[in-house]
């Protein structure tokens, strides 16, 4: 909810910044699916399995939950009104900030499915 005190160009930028941070690691991820030919488990393992991946892929994490905390707030501010429109951040705040630990949870090794 700390994002709500950013201007309206400030929020603007951030978003950008998360679109692009985005977009650059999943057309990193498509490049070497195309360019490694048939990916075996071990390939994809080590990769996953890498420091720098990890870390990374922490950055993107961070970055797509930013994105979509603002973009819940924004449509709240948009389309709902009332008290629900507080509810409704906090339950979207709540599922990002959820779905960020299962997901940080995930790639450090924390939950194995």
């Amino acid at each position: 909810m700390a994002m709500i005190n950013l201007s309206g160009t400030q929020q603007w930028i951030l978003q950008r910044i998360c679109n692009v941070i985005i977009i650059l690691f999943v057309a990193a991820m498509i490049g070497y699916l195309v360019l490694c030919g048939p990916i075996t488990f071990l390939m994809w393992s080590s990769l996953h399995g890498a420091l720098w991946f990890k870390m990374i892929a922490t950055v993107v994490l961070t970055a797509t939950m930013m994105n979509g905390i603002l973009a819940a707030w924004q449509i709240a501010g948009d389309y709902i009104k009332g008290g629900f429109n507080t509810l409704f951040n906090i339950i979207l705040v709540a599922l990002n900030l959820g779905l960020w630990g299962f997901g940080l949870g995930l790639l450090w090794g924390g939950i194995t499915m």
